[in-house]
């Protein structure tokens, strides 16, 4: 029951900013706003924060990262065996069932790991977006620019994914945090106060910003596609974390930040990257919509399964 209630702040701050936006209190276009705050400012120096206090040699030296490399590689040859398996599919569909399978929204899973276990989780998630960000970024931009069908004058090629990545506020803010831990350096006790500050608030921000971003008339653009997205995220990625999470024996703490990479819905970034990079937007959108749905409710379900 505790794990439910727990779940509850979550749910109530997701349909605040849904109401805030359906409502105009908080225009639309407003909206684009706030999540580039989140996007740019707010989670970048919760990142920098938590990776520069992290334990990495721990981290480094056990499974967890193995763990998590080796299913967005299971995910990536999911999404690949699906196109060569499905004749019909488009290539911009295909492009959007491989973001959905890999990409991963930083705003619930951050906030899930406090409510359900604290720092420990937060530190093991922080170093999760650390190895993750530029792997998944390169590999989507390169899916993208490959089977995508951009719009003219849409920047192509390595150099443009190369400036995707670099640009990526995330990256920025974990290349930070790495050169902070791993030389030692640390935080000025006025920046790390700072850091956190600026953390707490990202959390209850980006839900809020999911919030805004539903859409219910996606919920009804039912399609085989949009079945298949649901399958790979969260009913077959969650469930091969789990089972090379327990063979390779990660404490539970790491367990649940693993597994939550992999519950949570995609990034809402990607839809922009298919839009700007010629990927299947509205096919994103509804698989989008319908993972935030399901997912809220398997939070607890997950907790209690790993803790």
């Amino acid at each position: 029951m505790s794990l439910i209630l727990a779940t509850l702040p979550m749910l109530l701050l997701v349909l605040a900013g849904y109401v805030l936006r359906v409502s105009g209190t908080i225009p639309q276009a407003q909206w684009a706003g706030i999540d580039t705050l989140a996007f740019r400012l707010l989670i970048p120096a919760m990142l920098v924060g938590a990776i520069t206090e992290a334990n990495l040699a721990e981290v480094a030296a056990g499974p967890f990262v193995p763990a998590l490399l080796l299913v967005l590689a299971l995910m990536a040859l999911a999404a690949f065996a699906l196109k060569a398996l499905w004749p019909g599919l488009p290539d911009p569909s295909f492009t959007t069932l491989f973001q959905i399978g890999t990409r991963w929204n930083a705003f619930i899973a951050l906030t899930a790991a406090q409510q359900f276990a604290g720092p420990e989780a937060l530190t093991w998630l922080a170093v999760a977006m650390a190895v993750t960000i530029v792997v998944i970024n390169l590999a989507n931009i390169a899916v993208l620019g490959l089977w995508g069908r951009p719009p003219e004058g849409a920047p192509r090629g390595a150099a443009g994914m190369v400036r995707v990545v670099l640009t990526n506020p995330l990256v920025q803010a974990s290349v930070i945090g790495l050169v902070l831990n791993l030389t030692g350096w640390g935080l000025p006790d006025f920046l790390a106060v700072t850091l956190d500050l600026a953390g707490r608030a990202a959390l209850s921000v980006g839900l809020l910003c999911v919030g805004a971003g539903l859409m219910p008339r996606r919920l009804f653009s039912a399609s085989a596609p949009m079945w298949a997205g649901l399958f790979l995220r969260p009913v077959l990625a969650p469930s091969l974390f789990l089972a090379i999470g327990w063979g390779f024996g990660l404490a539970p703490a790491a367990m649940l930040a693993g597994a939550l990479v992999f519950l949570v819905p995609a990034a809402a970034n990607g839809y922009i990257v298919a839009r700007q990079m010629g990927g299947d937007a509205e096919l994103y959108a509804a698989i989008l919509t319908w993972q935030t749905l399901l997912c809220l409710p398997l939070l607890p379900l997950l907790a209690a399964l790993v803790l």
